[in-house]
Formats: structure tokens, sequence, C-alpha cells
């Protein structure tokens, strides 16, 4: 697996925690399953942020940005934000355009050694969808959060974000075995995941999260302009479901008339 690590700031820090927040690429599920990119674009328009890195590596898409006949080489960023309230936490965002879709577990090693030598930090929690369910339809209430730890030391951290513990069930991709691989490297770890299938994450989903990863680092952020993007978005479903039913009875109607 071919990497390079820029860094643009020699920052330490100690003791920090790293919030790794990438979707899947896969051009078919790129917007059904983008909850975790979803995620760190909210972090990142509505926080503070200093960018300490940026990471390439072979388990990218083949392709680079062409803007004004110049290049760019798509990659992975590091982020230090500053949360409103948050005043004991160091927190770190590592976020990009995809999660690899090869040299999974080269590229977990290469995040986390960094991670613990570069920046002190101690605990991973991992962003991303849960697989196991069937595709869901766009969630018009509260959207649940699922989680489950690294090590059986780490369930304390299940209660502490209110979340439901995943059931016994296999759990493939990045997202799930970078937490599995962190307790390896002496860093405590936690997935938070919601049912995939909505063509773009719901903002109740992205609401839950954040209320989650809020309750787990005792910060609270205004969440209103999710909850009026979520009235907006629950009187368009409706709407569009009004028209279903009503198509489909004009329909049965027209064949009863053929019959």
């Amino acid at each position: 697996m071919w990497e390079k690590w820029v860094f643009h700031s020699d920052k330490k820090l100690t003791d920090s925690t790293m919030i790794i927040s990438l979707s899947t690429g896969a051009p078919q599920y790129f917007m059904l399953y983008s909850q975790g990119r979803e995620l760190a674009k909210y972090f990142l328009e509505h926080f503070e942020n200093e960018k300490l890195a940026s990471y390439y590596a072979s388990t990218m898409e083949e392709f680079v940005l062409v803007n004004d006949s110049v290049s760019e080489l798509t990659g992975y960023t590091v982020h230090r934000l500053t949360i409103p309230s948050n005043t004991k936490q160091e927190i770190l965002l590592f976020s990009g355009y995809s999660s690899p879709r090869s040299h999974v577990y080269e590229f977990c090693d290469s995040i986390l050694t960094t991670a613990k030598e570069k920046w002190g930090v101690k605990q991973v929690i991992s962003i991303g969808a849960r697989w196991s369910e069937e595709p869901t339809q766009p969630v018009i209430e509260e959207s649940k959060v699922y989680g489950f730890v690294g090590s059986s030391e780490d369930t304390y951290l299940l209660r502490k974000a209110g979340v439901v513990e995943h059931p016994s069930e296999i759990a493939p991709y990045f997202a799930n075995i970078v937490v599995a691989m962190a307790p390896l490297y002496g860093m405590s770890s936690l997935k938070l995941s919601v049912d995939h299938g909505e063509v773009r994450p719901h903002p109740k989903q992205l609401k839950a999260l954040i209320q989650a990863l809020g309750r787990l680092y005792n910060f609270e952020v205004d969440l209103k302009n999710l909850d009026e993007e979520a009235e907006k978005l629950k009187v368009d479903v409706e709407l569009i479901l009004k028209n279903l039913r009503k198509d489909g009875k004009q329909d049965e109607g027209q064949n009863q008339m053929f019959m």
C-alpha cells in the first residue's frame, strides 16, 4: 500500500480523542450510505477547526480532481475541532472522500499508529452505517443510534453515550474493523451507527449522532437548523407518499374499467 502523510502543524497533543467519520466511495452507494461524510461536513462547517495533517493512500478511489488545469489528489484530513462548551477534551476529526476499499488493515494501522504517536490519541470513535438491516425509509420521527465497543472494558461508553447496544451480528468494512483494532494500539474505541437506506442521511440521524457525541464529551450544540431541515423533509415525504397512494388508486380504477 502506498501512503503519504503531510503535516501542517507541529502541535503536540496528549489524551485526545479521534472521531473517524468516513463513508463508502462505491458509486452506487455513495449518497445512500453517507452518514459519516455528512457528519464530518457538519462539524467542519459549524465548528472552528485547525487542519493538522493530510493523508494520501492507494486505498482511495483512482481519480484526481482537475480545477483550472491543476490536478488535486483526493485524500484525507485531520482537523482539531473547537466545540463550544467542551473545554476539557481535545477532539480530532479524521475525514475524507471515502473509506478504503482495499488494504483496510494496513490503512487502520497507519491511522492508529500516527494518531497515537503524533497526537496522543487514546480513544477512537468511528461513525458509519449499520449494514445488517434492510434499507430503511426516510426517518420522520426520532432516529436510533446503535453502538458497540472494542473491548469489554469500554462498555461504559455505550451507557454514557445513551445508545442502543448492538445485537450479535457480523459488522463488515472499515468503520467497524478500526474499532476492533484500536485496543491493540492501547486505545479505547466505540462505533456509533444508524440504519442505512436514505438517499441522504435524514437530519434526524445527524442530530441523534451529534447528541450521542455530546453526551460522551459533555458539550451541547444548537441543532435548530437540523430540526428545521427535518420538518421540511417531513412535508416533502408526506406529499410524495400521498401522491403515490393517489396514483395507486387511479391505476386500480383504470384496471377495473378494462376488466
